[in-house]
């Protein structure tokens, strides 16, 4: 259990370490690392497989302004399992960038 624990921290830390600065990027993995609540959609497929859709918060949960207009461009582009799930997911960005004042 220890040496689960002591990944799980490098892990941690690694993530932290190799954050992108706002604006830039982000990895796959980095992507991979972030909470459902960075998305402005999760799904849960018939198989069990749970799809996310459109990052716009960082790691610590703050909103990233360039990943927010790319998500906003992208809406359209997304494969949803359910259509009320894109519409709330639209709702979801759209406010975010009526509270950024754009």
């Amino acid at each position: 259990m220890l040496l689960r624990r002591g990944w799980v921290t490098l892990a941690a830390l690694a993530l932290t370490w190799c954050a992108p600065a706002a604006g830039e990027e982000w990895s796959r993995a980095y992507i991979r690392h972030l909470p459902d609540s960075a998305f402005a959609g999760v799904e849960t497929m018939p198989d069990g497989r749970k799809v996310r859709h459109l990052p716009h918060h960082d790691e610590s949960g703050a909103l990233d302004l360039a990943h927010l207009r790319a998500a906003r461009s992208r809406l359209g582009q997304v494969r949803w399992a359910d259509p009320v799930n894109a519409e709330i997911a639209r709702l979801h960005l759209e406010e975010h960038w009526r509270e950024a004042g754009r």
